[in-house]
């Protein structure tokens, strides 16, 4: 089985959205030996698609811009069993790397337009990708899904999701992330963690998660006011910290 990670965290490896995708795919490989591929998109050479339409026209199947999606990435997607999405919530969608990523699949697709049987208009595959799952996992500054994901989840439901000709994507959505990144939360983080965990071990058996650990998933580390305030707290003590050290630095000059 070939599992594609995608970190599409500007962080790269300080991401605290991988943390968790570490932990899934722990999960994931607990029982049996996996083919395992990481794209650190930050690190990448991904070019903007730039709509020519070349990979349906011209050179059917393949992308005319010479970069890592070209060289590399595509054959890597197109070959994965399961692909992991990992990024935070940048503006209520996806980082613009990851993002110019998810454009440059064209070439996977074809030109003809078919209607689905929800009246939808859609290209089919160029190839059969429909054993292909989807795992988002996404983290954000925020103390709830509600209202701020629905962008994004709309996006992944119409291209892997339940508005999609099938339905094969699977969600794991972390809000108060930032906790990931401070020591002294270890404990409620590391507890997050290896629920993450189980659920990278029921998903490679079942295909989905139990109800048990969905629950665990959608508990919030802290209550919502709690983090708010603690949020609210570190963000004026960093500005407070900056004007200083710019009030310091303008002395000096």
């Amino acid at each position: 089985m070939n599992i594609l990670l995608l970190n599409g965290s500007p962080k790269g490896d300080c991401s605290n959205t991988l943390k968790i995708a570490h932990a899934f795919m722990e999960g994931l490989n607990a029982n049996a030996d996996k083919h395992i591929h990481i794209i650190n998109i930050s690190r990448s050479h991904i070019e903007p698609c730039n709509g020519c339409y070349s990979c349906w026209a011209i050179t059917p199947g393949k992308c005319i811009i010479n970069d890592d999606m070209t060289t590399d990435f595509l054959h890597q997607y197109k070959n994965a069993d399961i692909i992991i999405w990992s990024f935070p919530l940048y503006f209520y969608g996806m980082p613009s790397k990851i993002k110019g990523f998810l454009d440059r699949l064209v070439p996977l697709t074809l030109p003809e337009i078919k209607i689905t049987a929800s009246g939808r208009n859609r290209h089919p595959h160029r190839y059969d990708l429909l054993h292909q799952r989807h795992v988002l996992i996404s983290t954000c500054g925020f103390s709830k899904i509600e209202n701020n994901y629905d962008a994004l989840f709309k996006q992944f439901d119409s291209i892997f999701g339940k508005d999609s000709v099938c339905d094969r994507l699977t969600k794991i959505i972390c809000p108060e992330g930032e906790l990931f990144s401070i020591p002294q939360m270890s404990a409620k983080t590391d507890e997050y963690l290896a629920n993450v965990t189980q659920a990278g071990k029921e998903f490679i058996q079942t295909g989905s998660f139990s109800d048990a650990t969905q629950k665990k998933l959608n508990t919030l580390l802290f209550p919502a006011e709690s983090f708010i305030e603690m949020a609210n707290t570190h963000w004026e003590a960093v500005i407070a910290g900056a004007q200083q050290a710019g009030t310091e630095s303008h002395c000096k000059h």
